[in-house]
């Protein structure tokens, strides 16, 4: 047996080889799951909302503010006492010589319980917008990996194509190869490639079920648990300019808008500060009944108010100037929050942006030319007309390009999530409407 013939054995054994372990590999089954829960963003929003105890907390945070106004305008409560006089002994009571019964009721000055109620009422407001960050927070940490898990899905969906067009090219490679038309070289790069897509397969099949395993630990069910979201994801228009957006955050950010009753409750605890020494009026009523008698006598009258002794050397050792610094300091939180809440807009528009602008250009032009090119090149290689490496050259550009796409539409939606999570609501259409 000649030389020649040894290394075309020798070559035909190799590729067997190699087809073997593609085929062994193609065939591995991924273990048996539980079928996929088929949900929507919308659904996993509303259980995540119900369910989250982050966000339960908040609101009873809330709900404990705001039972707590009422208390803060009224006085505290009256005091009624008796007073047994004359006795002989502490605890020999029948030998009183009177009893003295008393009514009292101390009355702040006006304002003290006017901005006592205020101060309440803020502190109130503030945790019904720490509430509602809390919940734009939640909305956000199930859009982002829903989002992920889109861009996971559809790239299987891209791969599987990448997939089978790589079998088919495996296959017309190998019939080639077989009547001498194609060299053993093409056969083992196109194995290569395919060894290589099914490597990014089961690595995007990874990614998928820690998406899914996201969903699960924030609804507190199984990390097994599998999702089946729609095929398609309509992308929500970028309906107001950049400068809207930054003057919609600056009015609706919960955040900004709880520092913002911040310096006002900080103004109020201020002005109770300065007006603390204003006096404030005890009145009580006394009557007496002598021992042997059953009616009253001696009815008392008392009025009395405070004198500001250490009101005043409180406020001046350090009461005021305290207040007053709690003051700046609100104030300057609520100046470094507006600027970061202002980049945080910039930072989402322009994700947004970019995203929109790589989606027409994939759409346009990217995706049909790649599509197009792998048409061409697979007709031109069955003819005869071009290298094996141009073929490979094009079936990876449709890949990359595909993955890419679907890249850019979940940052797209990221990009709108975040700019969301910025301004604290959901965005409006251009005509100024909540969709």
């Amino acid at each position: 047996m000649s030389a020649r013939a040894l290394q075309r054995i020798a070559g035909s054994l190799g590729v067997a080889l190699v087809l073997g372990v593609a085929s062994a590999d193609a065939q591995t089954e991924a273990p048996a799951t539980a079928p996929a829960e088929e949900v929507t963003l919308d659904g996993l929003l509303n259980a995540a909302l119900a369910r989250s105890p982050g966000l339960q907390a908040k609101k009873r945070a809330y709900e404990a503010a705001r039972s707590r106004v009422i208390a803060a305008w009224l006085p505290e409560d009256p005091m009624v006492g008796v007073d047994v006089e004359g006795q002989s002994s502490l605890f020999n009571f029948g030998s009183r010589t009177n009893r003295e019964y008393m009514v009292s009721q101390t009355i702040p000055f006006p304002t003290t319980l006017l901005l006592r109620g205020q101060v309440a009422a803020r502190e109130a407001r503030m945790a019904y917008q720490q509430y509602k960050e809390a919940e734009r927070d939640t909305i956000w940490h199930i859009e982002q990996p829903y989002y992920d898990l889109y861009m996971n899905k559809k790239t299987i969906l891209a791969l599987e194509d990448v997939e089978a067009l790589l079998d088919k090219l495996s296959r017309a490679v190998q019939a080639r190869y077989e009547t001498n038309q194609a060299s053993q070289q093409d056969v083992l790069k196109v194995q290569i490639e395919l060894s290589k897509v099914r490597i990014d397969l089961f690595n995007a099949r990874q990614q998928e079920h820690v998406a899914q395993a996201h969903f699960s630990h924030i609804l507190d069910r199984s990390l097994e648990t599998s999702y089946a979201i729609p095929d398609d994801m309509p992308l929500t228009p970028l309906g107001l300019t950049r400068p809207d957006l930054e003057r919609l955050a600056l009015k609706t950010k919960p955040e900004l808008l709880a520092i913002e009753t911040g310096i006002r409750r900080a103004k109020a605890n201020r002005l109770m500060a300065f007006t603390n020494w204003l006096p404030e009026v005890t009145g009580r009523l006394e009557g007496r009944q002598f021992r042997g008698e059953s009616g009253l006598r001696e009815k008392d009258t008392f009025i009395g108010i405070t004198v500001p002794v250490w009101s005043l050397l409180k406020g001046a050792s350090g009461e005021w100037t305290s207040a007053q610094r709690e003051v700046q300091q609100a104030e300057a939180q609520y100046l470094e929050m507006k600027n970061e809440v202002l980049l945080a807009v910039h930072e989402a528009y322009a994700t947004a942006a970019s995203a929109q602008h790589g989606l027409l250009q994939y759409e346009q032009v990217i995706l049909p030319q790649a599509r197009q090119q792998v048409d061409v090149a697979f007709a031109s290689y069955e003819a005869g007309r071009t290298d094996f490496l141009n073929l490979i050259d094009a079936q990876r550009m449709l890949k990359d390009a595909q993955m890419a796409y679907y890249k850019l539409k979940a940052d797209y939606e990221r990009g709108l999530s975040n700019l969301r999570l910025a301004i604290g609501r959901n965005l409006p259409t251009s005509d100024g409407r909540l969709p």
